[in-house]
């Protein structure tokens, strides 16, 4: 499980190939339920033109590294982000309301959890340093983000001790963090 956030420039290689390709960018996903359809890329130069890869065909989103299978799974094609119903760009999709069933707007959408395989989109971390796991009492459409409960939102403590760090203390949220001891 990566963030967007960190993952956003890291450098994509080939597995089969072993080489450079570029550097990771975005991701588009669906709102009905956080799969990755694919993601984007830009290339190593300075006025590099941009790329796609499926999802399938990127495997691992590493913490200093991005792979895909081969350099041919890549298209060069320099498109723009490209907008379709139902689905949605992590990169445009930032700053997105989060609102109870009532209505109340409970914060936006800073960051993204996501796994590469399967390639989904697992959760969500909100200002002030909240956590939203995606799961059947989450509501994802285009405007907004309504959630059945407001004590979903876990608050990542910053009471932890100095050698925790953030990652640790977002993978303890989600209780994903094996105990010590």
């Amino acid at each position: 499980m990566r963030t967007w956030r960190s993952a956003s420039n890291l450098q994509v290689a080939t597995i089969a190939e072993g080489t450079v390709v570029g550097r990771f960018d975005d991701f588009q996903f669906a709102l009905s339920d956080g799969s990755i359809f694919g993601y984007r890329l830009k290339g190593s130069s300075r006025f590099a033109r941009t790329g796609g890869v499926a999802a399938a065909d990127l495997p691992v989103v590493g913490r200093d590294l991005v792979l895909v299978t081969r350099e041919a799974a890549v298209e060069w094609a320099g498109l723009p982000r490209n907008v379709v119903e139902g689905r949605a760009w992590a990169s445009a999709w930032r700053g997105t309301r989060v609102m109870s069933r009532g209505g109340a707007t409970v914060g936006s959408v800073d960051d993204f959890l996501f796994d590469a395989a399967p390639p989904r989109v697992t959760g969500f971390l909100l200002d002030r340093g909240r956590l939203l796991r995606w799961d059947d009492r989450v509501a994802v459409g285009r405007d907004a983000v309504v959630i059945a409960d407001p004590t979903l939102l876990v608050t990542l403590d910053d009471d932890e001790p100095e050698t925790t760090d953030w990652w640790t203390r977002v993978r303890g949220a989600l209780g994903t963090e094996k105990k010590q001891g």
